[in-house]
C-alpha cells in the first residue's frame, strides 16, 4: 500500500483533472498521453523506487 500524501478532496481533485484531460485527449493518442503523464511525474518524484511501487500498486489494483 501506498503512503497517503494527499488529502482525499486533493485526490478527488487530480481525479477529476485526469479524467477531463482524457476526455479531452483523442483516443488513438490516450496511451501515449497516460505514458507522458507518467514520466513526468517520475521525473517529478525524482525517486526510482517509490515509482517501482506506484507502479506495482497501479497494476496490482486493476482487479
Amino acid at each position: 500500500m501506498l503512503p497517503k500524501r494527499l488529502s482525499t478532496p486533493a485526490l478527488e481533485d487530480a481525479y477529476d483533472q485526469l479524467a477531463e484531460a482524457l476526455d479531452e485527449t483523442p483516443a488513438d493518442r490516450r496511451v501515449l498521453f497516460l505514458a507522458k503523464l507518467a514520466l513526468a511525474l517520475a521525473n517529478l518524484l525524482d525517486d526510482p523506487a517509490e515509482f517501482a511501487a506506484a507502479l506495482e500498486a497501479a497494476r496490482r489494483d486493476l482487479g
